[in-house]
C-alpha cells in the first residue's frame, strides 16, 4: 500500500532479471492503494474501519485484468491472508512464508524482526517462523513505539535513512538475533541494499519470478 515500497518493489524485481530483450522482462500489473484504511490501527482495535473490502477490490480487480499471480506488497495486510485467497483463483504469494523458508534454508534458528504493531498483534511472522522452528525476538516497548514512528515518517514522504533503525538493530542482536528482519516494507525501502538486513522486498521478488518461471515450464 505504501507508494515508496511499491516503487522499491518493482524495481528490485527489474534488476533481478537478467534478459537479452525488452520483451523477455516479465509483465507485471502494478495497483498502488494507498487508499486503505490503516491496517495496523484496524488490527490493534484503533480503528473500526477494515481494509478487508478495498483489499479484495484489489486482488479481484488483478486477477480481472489477466493477472497469473499475485503478491501483496504490504506485510500487515496478509492478516487477511486467507480471506484474499479465498476470493481469487490464483496463485498468491505469502511474504512471512516466503520469508521464513528463506533464512530457515540458511540455517539461522534466532531472528530479529522489525515489524508494525499490527503485524506483531497478527502473529503472521511468528507464525510462519514457528512452523521453521525459527526463534523470534521483537523489540522492547519503547523501542516498538520508535519503530512505529519511524514507519509512518516514511509513509508520509519524510527523510528516513537506516541510521534510524541502528540502536534497535544492535539491541535485537545483543539479545541473540542472528538475523535481521525487515517486517515492514516501509524499511525496506530506507534499508534496501544494506547486509545488514533481510530484505523482504527482495524475498518477494525472487519468489514472484521462481513462481513465474516454473508456471512457464
Amino acid at each position: 500500500m505504501g507508494t515508496q515500497a511499491t516503487a522499491c518493489f518493482y524495481e528490485i524485481l527489474h534488476e533481478k532479471q537478467n534478459v537479452s530483450a525488452e520483451q523477455e522482462y516479465l509483465d507485471v500489473l502494478v495497483y498502488s492503494m494507498p487508499s486503505i484504511p490503516d491496517r495496523t490501527a484496524f488490527i490493534t482495535g484503533r480503528s473500526e474501519l477494515s481494509p478487508l473490502e478495498p483489499l479484495l477490490h484489489a486482488a479481484k480487480t488483478l486477477e480481472s485484468a489477466g493477472a497469473s499471480l499475485l503478491a501483496m506488497l504490504c506485510i500487515t495486510s496478509h492478516y487477511f491472508y486467507n480471506d484474499l485467497v479465498a476470493a481469487t483463483g490464483i496463485p498468491f504469494l505469502n511474504m512471512p512464508e516466503e520469508t521464513a523458508r528463506f533464512i530457515a534454508e540458511r540455517g539461522v534458528r534466532k531472528i530479529g524482526l522489525l515489524a508494525t504493531d499490527g503485524t506483531l498483534e497478527g502473529r503472521m511472522f511468528h507464525r510462519a517462523f514457528e512452523s521453521f522452528n525459527i526463534d523470534v525476538i521483537i523489540p522492547p516497548q519503547d523501542a516498538q513505539a520508535d519503530l512505529m514512528a519511524i514507519i509512518y515518517d516514511i509513509k508520509r514522504g519524510a527523510a528516513v535513512t537506516a541510521e534510524a533503525l541502528s540502536d534497535m538493530a544492535e539491541n535485537l542482536r545483543g539479545s541473540g538475533a542472528q538475523a535481521l528482519v525487515l517486517g515492514c516494507t516501509e524499511l525496506c525501502v530506507i534499508a534496501n541494499g544494506s547486509p545488514d538486513y533481510i530484505n523482504t522486498l527482495e524475498v518477494l521478488a525472487d519468489a514472484a519470478l521462481k513462481e513465474s518461471k516454473d508456471s512457464y515450464k
